[in-house]
């Protein structure tokens, strides 16, 4: 679908279809000169109550003297009109249009005091792609989904306000939601279709298309390079685990490094402490983290990125059988630290801490890691805002504002040391997890063990966001490609 701005129209509709955005409210009509010659018309039905404003209601309004269509699309309150609403407008916007099966169509960016103009534009252009996105099935009777749509054109009153560079704009949202778009397919690939194996053939495409470095290690040199957490978590399969690394030298010679781990399970059925059935079948995504860290690798070198930026992404699929890892064991990680194993389906953190460790071979300045890690930050933050971990003031402030300004909640949440106590072990240098309670934080305790105090280090758990439960104007539940847009919003700032 192609993207355009047109900053010659000045009022609207335009044939065939314009899509215009109304709060909700007495005021939804003041300053919106853009609607002058249908001013009537739908003061008409705001005063009958056939249009409200309401939070995405949709009224389509056919015009036959003009063969011309004006989709008005609701807001709602002002004051709750925050980014994520802005992306689901949207795409609300796009499949307004889309159902009128028309080739061409109009959206008119909202002007909203509490946004600048630029990023109005910036959140629906961003919206209106992933809206764009019809999921794929396996259905052999299965009837391709028919997108008419082929172009939509933005614009924005610019006697109103004035948006510099609106191509630019239009060209980085579009970048970061094809990037979050990357990750949502990788999490909703079946797990027969997409193991460590597969993952990283889908990396390879990645650092080819970008010319980035790559490296990888097979189960073979995990071993050698004495990664135990990976290769413990990876033996109770028969699909052998790797270790992936893809690094962009930046735009700026002698400029930070930021590096980028992702936590891959490309299945997690629990090991030998095996998960329950029902519910089972969504652990497919348990490889959200790696996902979003690839999709990431893969934008920004479109965006220019001043920085170096490694991603690091550490694969396996978790499985039992008589070659599993066990309750009880002792491994030996990649940085030499020895942990007791107290349950196998708490693999996640196994994996990251040689991924961390292997991050820090880079130099890295400042290490970010992804993953769906624990139930605990589930129940604590539910499905609509992710854990923030990190004693790094930069980091910490940097990653939840850019996560404000793209529509993504962060909660900063603490790392107490009292509850180091409990991960202490009579066998290794520490125990893997600990009790039930406070699960989240004693899981970024023992992540931040592999971390150098000199290395500015976050954590993100995105156990409850990476999933869509429910449909929403973006598409039916499923993965959501949580955690792409505020990182690359972090890394485009600094």
């Amino acid at each position: 679908m192609l993207f355009k701005y047109n900053s010659d129209i000045l009022n609207g509709p335009i044939k065939p279809a314009t899509v215009f955005y109304l709060t909700q409210g007495p005021d939804s009509l003041k300053d919106r000169p853009e609607l002058a010659s249908f001013r009537l018309t739908i003061q008409q039905l705001l005063a009958t109550g056939a249009f409200k404003g309401e939070y995405l209601e949709k009224l389509p309004l056919y015009f036959p003297e003009n063969d011309n269509w004006l989709i008005m699309i609701g807001l709602g309150d002002y004051e709750k009109i925050i980014p994520h609403r802005l992306h689901e407008a949207g795409a609300a916007a796009v499949n307004a249009l889309n159902s009128l099966n028309l080739k061409e169509g109009f959206i008119c960016s909202p002007l909203l005091p509490k946004f600048t103009a630029t990023q109005a534009l910036e959140l629906v252009v961003h919206g209106a792609r992933l809206g764009a996105e019809s999921r794929y099935n396996y259905k052999t009777n299965a009837d391709e989904p028919v997108n008419t749509l082929k172009t939509v054109t933005f614009w924005n009153p610019e006697h109103l306000s004035f948006i510099a560079k609106p191509k630019v704009i239009i060209s980085r949202a579009q970048i970061a939601a094809e990037a979050q778009l990357q990750a949502r397919r990788l999490a909703d690939l079946p797990a027969n279709y997409l193991d460590p194996v597969a993952f990283v053939e889908v990396a390879s495409t990645v650092a080819q298309r970008n010319k980035l470095q790559m490296n990888v290690w097979d189960e073979s040199q995990i071993e050698a390079e004495g990664a135990g957490g990976l290769l413990a978590v990876g033996q109770g399969s028969d699909r052998p685990p790797r270790m992936v690394s893809l690094e962009y030298p930046g735009t700026v010679r002698g400029s930070k490094t930021v590096a980028l781990v992702g936590k891959g399970v490309t299945f997690d059925s629990g090991g030998l402490c095996l998960k329950p059935g029902e519910g089972m079948g969504q652990m497919k995504t348990d490889m959200s983290g790696a996902a979003v860290v690839l999709a990431v690798m893969d934008a920004v070198t479109s965006l220019k990125v001043t920085n170096r930026v490694v991603g690091v992404m550490a694969l396996a699929e978790n499985m039992p059988s008589h070659k599993a890892y066990r309750p009880g064991d002792v491994i030996s990680t990649l940085s030499g630290q020895t942990v007791e194993i107290v349950n196998t389906d708490a693999e996640g953190r196994l994996l990251l801490a040689d991924g961390l460790t292997l991050a820090q071979r880079f130099q890295a300045d400042y290490i970010i890691d992804v993953a769906t890690l624990t139930g605990a930050c589930l129940v604590a933050l539910g499905e609509k805002c992710a854990g923030l971990f990190s004693d790094n003031e930069f980091l910490r402030n940097g990653l939840q504002r850019s996560g404000q300004l793209v529509g993504e909640n962060f909660w900063p949440m603490p790392l107490l040391s009292e509850y180091e106590e409990d991960l202490k072990s009579e066998l290794a240098d520490f125990k893997q997890a600990a009790t039930r309670s406070g699960g989240a934080i004693m899981a970024a305790l023992f992540l931040k063990r592999f971390v150098k105090p000199n290395v500015g280090w976050a954590h993100l758990d995105i156990a409850g966001t990476a999933r869509r439960s429910r449909k929403s104007p973006f598409g039916p539940e499923g993965g959501s490609g949580f955690g792409v847009s505020t990182i690359l919003k972090f890394l485009c700032s600094i």
